[in-house]
């Protein structure tokens, strides 16, 4: 029997310093975080998290991830902000971090997923997430124009526009000049059969003009939103002459 109780407080014992030393890698790491040493401040809080019996603590696991984000080890940082997010602990702000490094391996498709995600999980703290999603559609949608890939760009900067964010007037301004660019090109080809080909000059006038006529209704709207942009009303002022 006393042999049963000495081999318990044996174990007890080693428990307790067990408990003690997931402890210290805590506060060794809160204290390396405080320093900006992330470095040392995410190894000890994942031995923090490695070790047994510690108690769940979401405040650690934000903090775990921040460290791997500034440490650019992203794939880290994806993975414990996506534990933020299951933990419900400062959500806004982990579906922002975990795009951000979703984003810095790539994976866009993930990226606009977790975004969209966010969106509606934080209905009255979405503005950045917002303003991330609308800045990817608008940046995408400038590589496909670049590419002459017009569907696409299309599609991406009316995206960009749908959403209520600090990129919205940028996003209407692409899908304006896109339109009126889309309409000059036509135009460019149709001037040399004016006078060999006039019905087949006439039809393509006729589509260059209802290209300018939404780039107009885009550009319009950009203007409502940014009325001191340059920009904006020089282009409108370009296609209403040639309108």
């Amino acid at each position: 029997m006393k042999k049963f109780i000495l081999i318990l407080a044996v174990c007890f014992s080693a428990v307790g310093v067990f408990s003690q030393n997931a402890a210290q890698f805590k506060n060794d790491g809160n204290t390396a975080l405080k320093s900006k040493d992330y470095k040392t401040a995410l190894i000890n809080y994942e031995k923090f998290l490695a070790a047994e019996d510690t108690e769940k603590d979401p405040a650690l696991v934000f903090n775990l991830a921040y460290c791997a984000i500034k440490l650019k080890k992203y794939d880290k940082a994806e993975q414990y902000f996506g534990q933020s997010v299951d933990n419900k602990y400062k959500t806004s702000t982990a579906y922002q971090y975990k795009a951000l490094a979703q984003k810095s391996q790539k994976k866009y498709d993930e990226m606009v997923v977790t975004l969209n995600e966010g969106i509606k999980a934080c209905p009255t703290k979405k503005s950045k997430l917002v303003a991330a999603l609308a800045k990817h559609y608008l940046l995408e949608g400038q590589s496909a124009q670049k590419s002459e890939n017009f569907e696409v760009a299309e599609d991406l900067y009316k995206k960009a526009g749908e959403v209520k964010s600090k990129y919205k007037a940028d996003a209407l301004f692409s899908l304006g000049t896109l339109y009126y660019n889309k309409g000059a090109k036509i135009m460019q080809v149709a001037t040399p059969t004016a006078n060999t080909e006039p019905e087949k000059y006439k039809e393509e006038s006729a589509k260059a003009k209802s290209y300018f006529q939404k780039a107009i209704v885009e550009l319009n709207k950009a203007k409502a939103i940014a009325p001191s942009r340059k920009d904006v009303t020089s282009t409108i002022a370009t296609i209403n002459g040639l309108l």
